[in-house]
């Protein structure tokens, strides 16, 4: 492909979302008036089913691995090793059948996330106590377990509104790195954020800014690079089936 051709199809997919931001941006606006959406605006968003409608994206999401008996159809899952301490300590609460002494919460989380130091996971009891959490001389408790994930087979599930940001974001980076698997020529940024709006299961919040966090991320951890010959692609560093452990 020329380099004119690459150009092209960058300024294409740039104005395509620049187009599709500023419907959002009026949708808001008419929707804080208390107006209907006119008929113009409804199409470009795709909420007819008779005219123009949203293209779905033609990536289906990642195989769902084996997962605990309570999961629903809705609900997601991340390895538990990119979950927070917080989520972690929650978690293992949840999957106890009663209180858990401070030094085994410890240990679980640690066995996890070994970087996290114990003053780290202490914390957590000392800011939810009360009214996530219980704390008596019998241990933590969990007071509320339907805001609390599952730890199963290493990896952390739960429906997509008890997840904080940075669980959400590892969410987002994996759908980012099943969405590089799937082409075979790399995807630019735009590109990216494109078919991600598109995929009905994801369930993280999705922008610009967030998405050139993200690739900043996977590329610092050797998940991403950019394709050869100033395409400005991104693709796969080491495809995830082929790697070592």
């Amino acid at each position: 492909m020329s380099p004119d051709l690459f150009i092209a199809e960058e300024e294409a997919t740039r104005s395509l979302m620049e187009l599709y931001e500023q419907a959002k941006k009026c949708q808001v606006l008419y929707e804080r008036a208390n107006m209907s959406l006119p008929e113009p605006l409804r199409r470009l968003l795709g909420m007819t089913g008779v005219t123009i409608k949203a293209a779905a994206s033609q990536i289906p999401p990642p195989d769902r691995p084996s997962a605990p008996p309570e999961a629903g159809h809705d609900w997601i899952w991340i390895k538990a090793s990119d979950a927070t301490p917080t989520a972690i300590v929650l978690a293992i609460l949840r999957g106890a059948k009663g209180p858990v002494r401070h030094k085994d919460i410890v240990q679980g989380v640690t066995e996890i996330l070994p970087e996290v130091p114990g003053g780290t996971i202490s914390n957590v009891g000392t800011r939810l106590d009360g009214e996530v959490i219980r704390r008596t001389e019998e241990g933590w408790e969990l007071v509320r377990p339907e805001i609390a994930g599952i730890l199963y087979k290493g990896n952390l599930w739960g429906r997509p509104e008890i997840f904080g940001k940075y669980e959400l974001a590892a969410h987002r980076r994996d759908a980012i790195l099943h969405i590089l698997e799937s082409s075979s020529t790399g995807l630019q940024t735009l590109q990216i954020l494109g078919e991600i709006q598109k995929c009905s299961w994801v369930h993280a919040p999705i922008n610009k800014d967030l998405l050139k966090e993200d690739m900043e991320f996977l590329q610092r951890n050797e998940k991403v690079k950019k394709k050869a010959g100033g395409s400005k692609k991104w693709g796969i560093a080491v495809p995830r089936e082929s790697k070592t452990t």
